[in-house]
């Protein structure tokens, strides 16, 4: 099945937000199979949106339009649907009845133009959205599935999840997708090592996600549920021999919740000392549920005078070495693992840049240690790329090593 994907509002081609919604989208059709035949972006702008849904409704079998729900009047979307759909607007009273609860709930300043709310394409069949007040809903134009979702990142996730059984409906195969995360090779560097085994891996997608970051993306199609279990696990079992530990995981799991678990599983603590991340790290270990478990806190470092008096770091160190150093990275590490007494302690020092570096310290060269139990290793690497990418790299490569020296335990 094809799908088209149609993304409303001014603030996506003005650049102020991101369209990440058509990331979310992609790899939720993927599951069942539906290949994205293309994508468009339009304006707040009904007779536009209109011209795009009656052009994919004629060249695809699944449409999707997300955006512009709101209630605002550059919020068009549900006119536009109901247009180019050729039915008309119904009030759902028990929908908005529904909806005014929650806007009580949050103490919202109730008028006549929240009445918007309760409109609803005729004919089309609420799906509900437990994050946000406008539902999506969906509607089956002589064989074509027309999807409407919400615009906000957060809330279309949950309806199009909520929305999960009536795409596996859509799918006349079994598909079994299973996505392979690995840390510490270049998508070049897998290519080669699996030279040999890519026909019997084929179809497997690769997609690079930072520079040593790259998942791969296995999917099967068939009848039989069983044959597809079997010989999605012979391609498994493949990639975990040819990649070893370069494999971190599977499906939703990010390096942060492996080794959320990992700690979790050996009743182990873990604290931070960040310089150049700037609390990416703790950030990140956070954003786990549940990390409250194992994580005690952490300490951003920026000055010396900070490494110094909170982490003890030595100030002949410091003088002689510089605050970009294996020994500051070594002391820091073993300093906040010492200073909120936990098994872990993590560090990061390094010049994010883009100013700071010399010749002998370039941008981008960060120290990165793990001290566990009194064990310390520190590793060191040039990352490449602006600030952000030079933090958020160092982020993952000192949380791998974390996930690594676990391991040996």
């Amino acid at each position: 099945m094809k799908a088209i994907v149609i993304s409303v509002g001014d603030e996506l081609l003005t650049g102020r937000t991101l369209n990440t919604n058509l990331k979310t989208i992609a790899e939720f059709l993927g599951r069942y199979g539906i290949e994205i035949l293309r994508d468009c972006t339009v304006r707040d702008n009904q007779e536009e949106i209109v011209k795009s849904i009656k052009e994919a409704l004629k060249d695809a079998d699944v449409v999707i339009v997300t955006g512009g729900l709101g209630i605002t009047v550059d919020d068009v979307t549900r006119e536009a649907v109901a247009k180019g759909a050729g039915v008309k607007l119904i009030f759902d009273e028990k929908l908005y009845k529904e909806i005014e609860k929650k806007m009580i709930e949050r103490g919202v300043n109730i008028t006549e133009i929240h009445k918007n709310y309760g409109l609803v394409p005729k004919g089309f069949e609420l799906i509900k959205n437990d994050f946000g007040l406008a539902p999506g809903y969906w509607g089956n134009l002589n064989g074509k599935i027309l999807f409407v979702l919400p615009g906000p990142p957060h809330e279309l996730r949950n309806v199009l999840e909520n929305a999960a059984e009536k795409f596996s409906n859509l799918s006349p195969v079994n598909i079994l997708v299973k996505t392979v995360k690995t840390f510490g090779l270049k998508e070049s560097d897998i290519v080669e090592i699996l030279k040999d085994d890519i026909k019997f891996l084929t179809p497997i997608g690769f997609y690079p996600i930072v520079p040593g970051m790259v998942d791969l993306k296995l999917t099967l199609k068939g009848e039989d549920t069983e044959k597809l279990q079997e010989e999605m696990k012979k391609k498994i079992d493949i990639l975990k021999e040819r990649l070893g530990d370069a494999i971190y995981g599977y499906d939703g799991d990010t390096l942060q919740s492996v080794i959320g678990k990992m700690l979790r599983e050996k009743g182990l603590t873990i604290a931070t000392s960040e310089s150049c991340t700037g609390g990416l790290v703790a950030n990140l270990i956070t954003d786990v549920p549940g990390s409250s478990d194992y994580f005690k806190g952490g300490v951003v470092s920026y000055w010396n005078e900070v490494k110094h008096n909170v982490l003890g770091v030595s100030e002949v160190i410091l003088r002689h070495f510089g605050a970009v150093s294996e020994p500051v990275a070594i002391m820091m590490a073993e300093g906040v693992r010492n200073l909120l007494n936990t098994d872990v302690g993590l560090s990061t020092t390094g010049i994010a840049g883009p100013t700071g570096g010399t010749p002998e310290k370039p941008v981008g060269l960060v120290y990165m240690g793990v001290s566990i139990r009194g064990n310390t290793t520190v590793i060191e690497r040039i990352f490449k790329g602006d600030r952000l990418m030079v933090k958020k790299q160092a982020a993952l490569t000192v949380l791998n090593l974390v996930r690594l020296k676990l391991e040996e335990i």
